[in-house]
């Protein structure tokens, strides 16, 4: 009886233990954005879709004034918390060169719609975490890297320079939002690669087993980046805004510990009952 009584002491400890650890996790997590800096983010989506839509038309002034007004909301309003230093500059790099675009003499129009969609692809990151718009272009960014691994295979120098050149205008593109959520060592890790790229496509004479490794990585940081990595880890399988899950957890374990004993005490008196017939 002292062991079934210890033991389920120590389960309880456990789960306890268990149960203090997610709500400890849970205390860590940002706090929720105030609704009035909710409103201003709202705002600030909306302005980066009135930009980008504006430009396309070909009405530039109108987009250089909505985009101002952008600017100084961006300007004015704190990032969210959590948000890396590298995200924060990304951000208002975006903005800032946007704005001297379309403030140029000469603005090509191509130039000045690639600006507004980079802002709005941008913004969105920042107000959508869950679903940005960024990731709907996880396709052609994934032909593109399956193109140019095809192509290094072959050994055509000249035709993988141009896929190259698009696949990098892809991802200057989308750079910024990228970095709004995704941690910082993976988009060093595209920085490198896209370093080592560039300077391999300036030769005369290509590092192919070099190349083929940047674009083994790269297709490999597209997945995690673009698609997300699973955690196969248990503790962090569990969610600790969810306490369903944590009780049901603790009751299996108490559950499992006074089934095993009660297992044990009826072997115990079968024991004892075929010892007194022996006897």
């Amino acid at each position: 009886m002292k062991r079934a009584l210890v033991l389920v002491v120590i389960i309880a400890c456990l789960g306890a233990a268990l149960y203090m650890g997610t709500t400890m996790r849970a205390a860590k997590s940002p706090p929720p954005v105030t609704e009035q800096a909710q409103s201003v983010y709202q705002k600030m989506d909306v302005l980066s879709e009135d930009v980008y839509r504006l430009a396309k038309e070909g009405k530039y002034n109108e987009a250089k004034k909505q985009l101002a007004e952008l600017g100084t909301l961006v300007a004015s309003t704190k990032p969210p918390r959590g948000l890396s230093l590298e995200a924060v500059n990304a951000l208002t790099d975006t903005v800032v060169k946007a704005k001297r675009a379309f403030a140029a003499v000469e603005a090509e129009p191509n130039r000045l719609i690639w600006h507004a969609l980079q802002v709005r692809l941008t913004i969105d990151s920042l107000t959508h975490e869950s679903e940005p718009l960024w990731k709907n272009y996880y396709n052609p960014y994934q032909e593109h890297v399956n193109k140019m691994m095809l192509l290094v295979a072959s050994r055509k120098q000249n035709e993988f320079a141009r896929a190259f050149t698009q696949n990098l205008q892809l991802y200057q593109t989308l750079k910024p939002a990228m970095s709004i959520h995704t941690p910082v060592q993976n988009m060093e890790t595209l920085y490198s690669i896209y370093s080592f790229l560039i300077q391999e496509t300036r030769k005369q004479e290509y590092n192919w087993e070099g190349i083929t490794n940047a674009l083994e990585e790269l297709n490999r940081q597209t997945q995690i980046i673009f698609l997300g990595k699973e955690q196969s880890t248990f503790g962090l399988g569990i969610p600790p805004q969810s306490p369903i899950l944590i009780i049901a957890l603790f009751a299996s374990c108490i559950v499992s510990g006074l089934g095993y004993f009660a297992w044990k005490k009826y072997r115990a008196e079968n024991e004892g009952r075929k010892r007194e017939r022996d006897s």
